[in-house]
C-alpha cells in the first residue's frame, strides 16, 4: 500500500523508492500483528446484521472497506476524530456512529493503517535509516496520509527533485497538458510534443511500444533507451506482452519485478480439496484437481482424466490408478467430522509432498474443533497469489513505470499505454455505506471522507504528476479491445485530453493505425502476404473430400473410415444409432466425432436435457421393477420421492443442495406425472416388464451396432415391445417417422435379427417372437411405432416404414465413408434436416459450419 503515493531519495546511493507501509514497518519496526478479522465482531445491534447473517463474507468485506475509507479521512487515525452526533438524524448518522463504535471496540485496523500509528506515534529517533521525502506532495492526499507524510517529513526532510515538476518546452501541448490536466484551462492546437494512436489490444499496443522505442532510437530522438518511459495499467495483460515485445526488438526494459506474481498452488490445493470433501462433488472442481501440478501422476494422464470427467461425467482412466495415485483419490469423499476431514488432508498431504500442505493444515486445525464450519474453512483457505518481489531497475533500459504510482526518474519520451476502459484514472468504485449525498454531509463536519468526486481528482492529479516526467514528447496509446475480445470506451483522462486539444470526440485525436497508410506509421513495418480467400478453406467444388492412406489404388480407393475406432485389440468397435444419426446430417461433423477433435468445454453442472433424461429413466426403471406388478396411484405417491432422491443421489448429487430446492420440486411433479402415465399404459396393454436397460449389438450391412434399449415389454399375444424412453413431446419424433426418416427403430430391429451376442431377448426373436419397437414420449405420455404396433392399444402408429428414407441414405452415406469419402454440409442442409424432421445438431459444430459449402443445384450433388 503506498501512500498519497510519496517518493523517497536515498541520501547514500540517490535511489528513489516509493514509501510504502512494508518500508515504514522496516523503518520504525512495527509490531508484528495477528491478522485483522472483523468476523467476531460483526453480530447483533448493527445496521448490517441482517446482511452478516445472509453473507457473513462479503459484509465483513464491506464494513472493513467503509471502516478503512473513515480512518484515512481521520488525520490522527482516532475514532475520536469522527463525530456523528454532528449529522442530523438519518442514515448517514446511523452507519457513521455504528462504524466508530466498531473501531473503538475493534482497538486495531488492517496492517498497513496500524504501520501509519505506529509512525506517528514515534519519534525520529526511532528510526533505522532515513528517509527523506522527494516533493511535492499530492493536493489532493487524504487526511490521515498528510499526517503520515507530515510526521515523515518532520523526521527526515522534504528534498525537491525536478523530474516530479513539469519537464515540457514552454508553449507546446505537452506542457499544457503537465500544467492544466484535470483543472480548468484554456484549449491548445495539437502539435509535435502529443501524438495518439489507436491499436488493437494491449498485445499490439506493446508490439507497438517496443516498435516506437526502436524508430526512437533509430532516428536519434533519445541517445539512449533509458530516455524513454512506459506508462502502463497495473495489470497483468501488459507486462508479459512488453517483455515479450521488447526481447524480440532488443532493447533492455527497465522495471520489471525480479519475480512476476506466482500462482499459489497450494492454496489452490486445498481450495479444490475442501470443495471436493465438502461434497457433492462438482465436475469442474474435481477436473481442477487433476491438472493441477505436481499431482501424483504424469500431467498428460491429469489432462486425459479431466476431459474423461467433462465428457462423461466420469473418468476411466482415474479409476485404474493405483498405488499412491489410488489411495489420493479414494480419500476425495465428503467427510462429516473435523477427525475425517483432517484424516483425508492429512493422505492428499502425504500424496502430494511438493505442495508443502502441512502448514496450511495446521492452520485450519487451529480454528476448527467440533463442528464443520466450512465457510470458514474456504475463506481461510483461499489462495492468495505470490506479489512480484522487486524491481529490476538499471540505467540502461526503457523504464516502465505503473499507474498507482509516481515515475521514479525523469525522461525524454513518454509512452501511456491502455487509455481506454476504466484507466488514466482508474475509475472509483463507490463507498459501500454513503451515498455521495450523505458523504457530503460528513464533509461538512470536518471529516474529509472521500466521494467518488474527490477520488477521481486525485487519480487525474496523480496522472497529472506522471505526464511531468516527459520532456520532449507524449505518445498516447489506445486499445479498441481487450484481450477478450470486449470493446473499450476511451478512458476519461483521453477525453479530457482531448478537450484541452481542441477535440470533443476523443475518438477522433486517435490516429487509427490499421486505417493509415503503413508510410505513414511512426514505426518501420513489414509488409505480410494477405491470407488467401480472407483465410476461409479451399474446399473441393463438388463437395467431396477423399481420405487416403498411402497412395489410392483401384482396389483400396481411400480409409474406411468406418472402422478407425478400434477395441485394444484392435477389433472395430461397434457404431450406435446416435452416431449414426450424425452420419445422417454431417458426415464430417460424424468424422470429428470418431476421431474426438471435439470441443472439450469446461462448465459447471447444470441441470440440463442430458441430466433430465438420466434421472427420468432411473426412475422409471427403478419404480417400474422387471417381473413384479405395476404399482398404483397410492403406492406411486409414496415411493417416486425416494427413488427420484436416490437417482439425484446417484447421478447429480449436487443437485441435492438447498438452491436447487424449486427445481427438485418440479422434478419431482414431472416424476410423479410421467410414472402415472407410464403405469396406465401397462395396466391398459396388460404388458409384463421383462427386463430394464436391455444391452443390443448386431450387424447391419457388414456395420457392427450396439445400442441399449430402456425396457422390454411381453403383450399378452405373446409379442415383445422394446421400448426407449425419451424425454420430449411426441412432435417432432411423429412428424420424423412419418417422413420415413427415424433411423432409430429400424436399427434396433437389426440388431435383434441379426445380433452378434446371444441373449434371451435373441433368442425369443430367434423362436418366433414378433418384435415392436417403439418409443415412449415422457412429455405427454405418448407411445410411437411404426405400422406394426398400430393394432396396440394406446401405441400410435406413425406410418407404414418410418424409416424407409433413412435406412437408404445411410446406405449411400456408408458406402461413401467406407471408400475414404466424406460429403461436406452445405448451406442449406439445416433447412432440409428440418424438412425431414431431424434437430441437426452436428451443423452447430463450428468446423462443420466452417467447412460448409454454399447451396448448388441439386444434380451437382449426384
Amino acid at each position: 500500500m503506498r501512500i498519497d503515493p510519496l517518493l523517497t531519495r536515498s541520501p547514500v546511493t540517490g535511489a528513489v523508492r516509493h514509501v510504502t507501509d512494508d518500508l515504514l514497518a522496516e523503518v520504525y519496526l512495527a509490531p508484528l500483528l495477528p491478522e485483522f478479522t472483523l468476523e467476531d465482531h460483526l453480530g447483533l445491534n448493527a445496521p448490517w446484521s441482517d446482511s452478516f447473517a445472509a453473507a457473513p463474507q462479503e459484509t465483513a468485506r464491506a464494513v472493513e472497506a467503509g471502516l478503512v475509507s473513515l480512518a484515512t479521512a481521520s488525520p490522527n487515525l482516532d475514532p475520536s476524530d469522527l463525530a456523528p452526533e454532528r449529522l442530523a438524524s438519518g442514515r448517514a448518522r446511523v452507519h457513521l456512529a455504528a462504524l466508530r463504535d466498531l473501531w473503538r471496540d475493534l482497538d486495531a485496523l488492517p496492517t498497513p493503517l496500524e504501520t501509519w500509528r505506529q509512525v506517528l506515534r514515534s519519534t525520529a529517533e526511532m528510526a533505522l535509516e532515513p528517509l527523506p521525502l522527494t516533493g511535492p506532495a499530492g493536493a489532493f492526499t487524504a487526511p490521515a496520509e498528510a499526517a503520515v507524510a507530515a510526521r515523515l517529513a518532520a523526521h527526515h526532510g522534504w528534498e525537491e527533485t525536478a523530474h516530479l515538476a513539469p519537464a515540457g518546452a514552454e508553449g507546446t501541448a505537452l506542457r499544457h497538458l503537465q500544467e492544466n490536466l484535470g483543472r480548468r484551462s484554456g484549449k491548445v492546437a495539437v502539435d509535435s510534443s502529443v501524438a495518439c494512436h489507436g491499436l488493437r489490444d494491449p498485445r499490439e499496443e506493446a508490439e507497438f511500444a517496443a516498435a516506437l522505442a526502436h524508430s526512437l532510437l533509430d532516428r536519434g530522438s533519445v541517445a539512449q533507451a533509458g530516455e524513454i518511459g512506459l506508462l502502463v495499467p497495473d495489470v497483468s495483460a501488459y507486462g508479459q506482452a512488453l517483455a515479450d515485445a521488447f526481447d524480440r526488438v532488443g532493447i533492455p526494459l527497465s522495471g520489471l519485478p525480479v519475480e512476476a506474481v506466482r500462482r499459489d498452488t497450494t492454496g489452490e490445493l486445498l481450495s479444490l480439496l475442501l470443495v471436493l470433501l465438502g461434497g457433492p462433488v462438482p465436475r469442474t472442481a474435481l477436473a481442477s484437481l487433476y491438472v493441477l501440478p505436481g499431482m501424483p501422476w504424469p500431467s498428460d494422464i491429469g489432462r486425459r482424466m479431466a476431459r474423461e470427467l467433462m465428457d462423461h461425467g466420469w473418468s476411466r482412466t482415474a479409476a485404474e490408478q493405483t498405488g499412491i495415485a489410488r489411495d489420493f483419490l479414494d480419500a476425495l469423499s465428503p467427510c462429516e467430522s473435523p477427525a475425517q476431514l483432517f484424516a483425508r488432508l492429512g493422505v492428499a498431504a502425504r500424496a502430494v509432498p511438493q505442495a508443502r500442505l502441512h502448514p496450511r493444515i495446521a492452520r485450519l486445525k487451529a480454528v476448527i474443533v467440533e463442528t464443520l464450519d466450512w465457510p470458514l474453512l474456504h475463506r481461510l483457505a483461499t489462495p492468495q497469489p505470490n506479489a512480484a518481489k522487486g524491481y529490476d531497475r538499471f540505467v540502461e533500459g526503457v523504464s516502465l513505470f505503473t499507474e498507482n504510482a509516481l515515475p521514479w526518474r525523469p525522461v525524454r519520451q513518454l509512452m501511456v499505454l491502455g487509455m481506454a476502459g476504466r484507466h488514466w484514472p482508474r475509475l472509483p468504485g463507490s463507498n459501500p455505506f454513503f451515498t455521495e449525498g450523505e458523504i457530503a454531509e460528513i464533509r461538512a463536519t470536518g471529516l474529509l471522507l472521500s466521494g467518488r468526486q474527490q477520488k477521481l481528482a486525485r487519480g487525474l492529479e496523480l496522472f497529472r504528476r506522471q505526464l511531468g516526467v516527459a520532456s520532449d514528447g507524449l505518445t498516447l496509446l489506445v486499445p479498441a479491445l481487450d484481450l477478450r475480445g470486449d470493446r473499450l470506451t476511451p478512458s476519461t483522462g483521453l477525453a479530457l485530453v482531448a478537450h484541452m486539444l481542441g477535440t470533443e470526440n476523443p475518438d477522433a485525436l486517435a490516429t487509427e493505425l490499421r486505417k493509415a497508410p503503413p508510410q505513414d506509421w511512426p514505426v518501420a513495418y513489414t509488409r505480410i502476404d494477405p491470407v488467401p480467400q480472407g483465410g476461409a478453406p479451399e474446399l473441393p467444388a463438388g463437395g467431396m473430400v477423399h481420405i487416403q492412406r498411402g497412395l489410392a489404388t483401384v482396389d483400396k480407393p481411400g480409409v474406411d473410415l468406418t472402422a478407425l475406432r478400434k477395441t485394444p485389440e484392435g477389433a472395430p468397435l461397434p457404431h450406435s444409432p446416435s452416431r449414426l444419426e450424425t452420419l445422417l446430417t454431417s458426415p464430417l461433423g460424424w468424422l470429428l466425432d470418431e476421431l474426438g477433435a471435439k470441443e472439450c468445454a469446461w462448465a459447471p453442472e447444470t441441470l440440463d436435457v442430458m441430466t433430465l433424461g438420466t434421472l427420468m429413466h432411473q426412475v422409471l426403471e427403478d419404480i417400474f421393477v422387471e417381473g413384479a406388478l405395476v404399482p398404483d396411484a397410492g403406492s406411486l405417491t409414496a415411493k417416486v420421492p425416494g427413488v427420484l432422491n436416490a437417482a439425484i443421489s446417484r447421478h447429480a448429487a449436487w443437485l441435492a443442495e438447498a438452491v436447487w430446492a424449486t427445481e427438485r420440486r418440479s422434478l419431482l411433479q414431472e416424476a410423479m406425472q410421467v410414472c402415472t402415465a407410464w403405469a396406465g399404459f401397462l395396466r391398459d396393454t396388460k404388458s409384463e416388464i421383462l427386463h430394464n436397460e436391455i444391452a443390443l449389438s448386431g450387424e447391419h450391412g457388414g456395420l457392427l451396432l450396439h445400442g441399449k434399449a430402456d425396457c422390454l415389454l411381453r403383450l399378452p399375444d405373446g409379442r415383445i415391445l422394446v421400448v426407449d424412453h425419451k424425454r420430449s413431446s411426441a412432435a417432432g419424433r411423429r412428424d420424423r417417422m412419418s417422413k420415413g426418416w427415424d433411423l432409430q427403430v429400424a436399427l434396433y430391429r437389426a440388431m435383434l435379427e441379426r445380433p452378434t451376442e446371444d441373449t434371451a431377448l435373441t433368442r425369443l426373436v430367434a423362436e418366433g417372437a414378433q418384435v415392436v419397437t417403439a418409443y415412449h414420449m415422457l412429455r405427454d405420455g405418448t407411445v410411437l411405432s411404426d405400422a406394426q404396433g398400430g393394432d396396440i392399444p394406446r401405441v400410435e402408429a406413425t406410418g407404414e416404414n418410418a424409416s424407409a428414407n433413412a435406412m437408404d441414405h445411410l446406405a449411400h452415406v456408408l458406402a461413401e465413408v467406407g471408400a475414404g469419402a466424406i460429403r461436406l454440409n452445405r448451406a442449406g442442409d439445416a433447412e432440409t434436416s428440418k424438412e425431414r424432421g431431424i434437430r441437426a445438431y452436428a451443423l452447430d459444430n463450428p468446423l462443420v459450419a466452417a467447412f460448409s459449402l454454399p447451396d448448388t443445384p441439386q444434380e451437382e450433388d449426384v
